[in-house]
């Protein structure tokens, strides 16, 4: 579980990146990404009911993007002092549990973060 620290946690925080943010889009997913003032990066996971109507599949799918990052961020890999927002979208469902971590991360080597 990633701590709160490195967590987006505000409303106000969480709309200023999704308007003053960066945007990278893919099919699965949106990455709003914003220059923070401290010295790790936070990030925040939204994942609406268009994607899926059973709560239970949008808190699995949080989880795994959470668990994707916390482990991009431990091992060093993402070392920007950036805020990421992630819109998880319905194509996210149709990627494989099994390759949902490296399709994540390969998509954030594909656009520079990593």
């Amino acid at each position: 579980m990633i701590t709160r620290v490195f967590r987006v946690t505000t409303d106000k925080d969480i709309k200023r990146v999704l308007k003053l943010g960066r945007r990278f889009s893919a099919p699965e997913f949106s990455l709003h990404t914003l220059q923070n003032t401290l010295n790790h990066p936070r990030m925040c996971v939204i994942v609406a009911s268009g994607v899926s109507k059973k709560a239970v599949v949008r808190n699995r799918l949080k989880r795994q993007v959470r668990e994707s990052l916390r482990l991009l961020i431990k091992e060093g890999k993402i070392g920007y002092t950036i805020d990421m927002v992630v819109v998880v979208r319905p194509g996210f469902i149709k990627v494989e549990d099994s390759t949902r971590q490296q399709f994540f991360s390969d998509f954030l080597k594909k656009i520079g973060l990593i």
